[in-house]
Order: structure tokens, then C-alpha cells, then sequence
């Protein structure tokens, strides 16, 4: 439940424009992996994160783990996660078209 508490803490450091806070919290949310739908979110997060920077190979790496489990998330976790999948298929497509990573 940690998780739950970082991400609380990322979004509340995106809110006052503290972006390199919420990188930084996210980042702790994926090294305590405690909670499958933090986790999920996390790397959403900072796959976009690094795609907007133009890292996209840091990008790629975020986005692959939700692709790579999206049947199992897609059937575990119903709609939660769904707008954390599609972002994540739709930014690795456009890593691939374009050959960025």
C-alpha cells in the first residue's frame, strides 16, 4: 500500500510543478512494487514522461512492461488500467513507425 502513497505524492508534486519530484516518486513506486495498479501507472507515467523528453529509448523500456502484461491486465484489472494501456500501445507505435528508439 506504500505505492498507493507515492503516487498520491507524485500527482500532488505534478500538481504544484514539481516534475522532477514526481519522476523521482514514481520511480520508488516501481522499485517497492507492492501494488500491480501503482505499478501499471508509474510506468505509464514515466513512459510519457521520457517520450515528451525525447528519451525514447527510457520511453520504450516504461511503456514494454504494460504492453507485454496488457491481456493479463485487461482481464485482471477491467477498465481500471485502460487508459494507462492504450497511451502506453498508442506512444510505442509511434516509437516503432518513426524507429525513435
Amino acid at each position: 500500500m506504500k505505492a498507493e502513497l507515492y503516487i498520491n505524492k507524485a500527482f500532488m508534486q505534478i500538481k504544484k510543478g514539481d516534475i522532477n519530484g514526481a519522476v523521482c516518486s514514481m520511480k520508488k513506486v516501481i522499485e517497492l512494487n507492492d501494488d500491480t495498479v501503482a505499478n501499471v501507472q508509474a510506468h505509464c507515467f514515466l513512459g510519457e514522461y521520457y517520450f515528451v523528453n525525447q528519451n525514447y529509448t527510457f520511453a520504450k523500456k516504461y511503456l514494454d512492461y504494460i504492453t507485454e502484461q496488457q491481456e493479463e491486465l485487461e482481464n485482471e484489472y477491467d477498465d481500471l488500467l485502460n487508459d494507462e494501456i492504450v497511451n502506453a500501445n498508442v506512444l510505442t507505435k509511434l516509437i516503432e513507425k518513426y524507429l525513435l528508439a
